[in-house]
């Protein structure tokens, strides 16, 4: 395994002689079997390595102990420790994000902390093929373009990955052969989770179709990177060309932007909205492809809104996509919904009442609805929209915009800032009195249903009973 590795870092030049890499260690059999061949890799590389633990503050006594072990190991083999516990859970609530993402954000955040602070030219973490079979496969099912099914990197800034063409069943073995007891995270067998989901469920079922889908998944993922690296090198040298960056936006030239292949333009779009934002988070495709269909009209004070107060406009054979500077206090206000009770909405003369029942039924009034509890991530929330919120209506395929919602049902302007928007952590589950997602629909296996009714008395939804 270690010969693996070694020409896996030949092929993609992870790290270098005399390297300081600091190492993330949960304790887990991945992270405990890399720390350990980087043990024997600093020997033959000279290399200077120290380990870091993030304590979550998830798993209670469970949590504590992982860092007591990993803490343990590293002193009794003479690697530098570095540790933080963290709080999840509030971090999630304070941001409005999901405890997975939360924990996510923390870890990432000391390991680059701690990484800066020991010079290290690199942050290694413990992902496996395994690992990259699931993302591949979490990304299909979410229909991801290019860059989502090229899955995770083997290197992405300094982060790098020098186990991602190592199996899990290697990783074990590796930990028996080396006399290593790693801990083992009861929440990885939680079914509730998707990924484990796939680890658990839909990956065995593959096996019937394609024994080694695993592999399979791996080198269509590297396939498709390798591509994308050129789509996106390509893409980079149209943008410099074409695009402008001036303040809070990118300007484009539309005679140029509509003579590029459509998978450029999605390319270059992307580009600039990452140049105002320096992320992409919450930009989907249909956001990418309602600017296109923008440019194609070429209608001279034509607008449309996109997430994080983003906008795109056309003037004067200009594609402009900027951010507008707008008070953003309230922008994110929501309240948790009580379950069971009632919910009042802000000052908006609304309340939802939400109950736990046991069957659901059929309805003839768009006020009240059904969901499937099983199938919440995390609470559920209200608010009121936001722009360029999209949600996956139920009975109909694909996406659509809350806008065009409130349009096809001839919903008036002014009312529209006064419908409550229900959501959890994966995003809108009822634009309560309107429709419903598909994502949380009660379905024949459905044992625990949450009963939603919009209460409003001073019936500011009467056009829509």
């Amino acid at each position: 395994m270690l010969t693996r590795v070694i020409e896996f870092n030949k092929k993609y030049h992870l790290f270098h002689a005399e390297d300081r890499i600091l190492l993330a260690c949960s304790g887990g059999p991945d992270s405990l079997c890399m720390v350990h061949l980087f043990m024997r890799l600093a020997e033959e590389y000279n290399l200077q390595i120290f380990a870091a633990h993030v304590e979550h503050g998830i798993r209670g006594k469970a949590s504590v102990e992982d860092a007591q072990f990993v803490e343990k190991f590293c002193c009794i083999q003479h690697v530098p420790f570095y540790s933080k516990s963290v709080d999840a859970c509030a971090y999630a609530d304070r941001h409005k994000i999901s405890l997975e993402t939360a924990a996510r954000e923390l870890r990432y955040d000391f390991l680059q902390e701690t990484a800066a602070l020991l010079g290290c030219s690199a942050i290694s973490v413990a992902h496996h093929r395994g690992d990259q079979a699931e993302t591949v496969l979490m990304h299909i099912l979410r229909g991801a373009g290019i860059d989502g099914l090229s899955g995770i990197r083997p290197k992405a800034g300094n982060i790098i990955r020098p186990l991602l063409d190592c199996t899990r069943a290697e990783i074990e073995n590796y930990c028996v052969s080396y006399d290593l007891h790693p801990r083992y995270d009861a929440t990885n067998g939680d079914i509730a989770y998707t990924r484990n989901r796939i680890r658990i469920e839909l990956l065995p079922y593959l096996k019937n179709y394609n024994f080694n889908v695993e592999a399979s998944l791996c080198r269509t993922a590297d396939l498709l990177a390798e591509e994308n690296d050129f789509l996106t090198t390509y893409s980079q040298i149209i943008y410099r060309k074409i695009a402008v960056r001036s303040g809070n936006k990118c300007i484009f030239s539309l005679e140029e932007l509509l003579l590029q292949h459509v998978a450029i333009k999605r390319k270059i779009i992307r580009l600039a909205i990452s140049d105002l934002c320096n992320d992409l988070k919450d930009i989907k495709n249909i956001h990418i492809d309602d600017i296109i269909k923008l440019s194609l009209k070429n209608k001279t004070g034509s607008v449309i809104d996109l997430p994080n107060s983003l906008k795109a406009s056309v003037e004067y054979g200009k594609l402009i996509i900027f951010l507008e500077q707008i008070d953003t206090m309230n922008s994110d206000l929501y309240v948790l919904l009580r379950i069971p009770g009632n919910t009042e909405i802000f000052d908006k003369g609304i309340t939802i009442n939400a109950e736990v029942v046991n069957a659901s039924q059929k309805l003839k009034t768009r006020k009240v609805c059904f969901i499937d509890k099983g199938k919440l991530a995390g609470r559920l929330k209200v608010r009121l929209r936001k722009n360029g919120d999209v949600f996956s209506p139920k009975g109909l395929n694909g996406h659509k915009k809350l806008k065009d919602l409130f349009i096809d049902n001839k919903i008036p302007r002014a009312s529209r800032d006064k419908i409550p928007v229900l959501f959890d952590d994966r995003g809108i589950v009822w634009v309560a009195g309107i429709q419903q997602d598909s994502r949380c629909v009660p379905t024949e296996k459905t044992t625990v249903f949450i009963r939603l009714s919009l209460l409003d008395d001073n019936s500011i939804l009467n056009f829509n009973n």
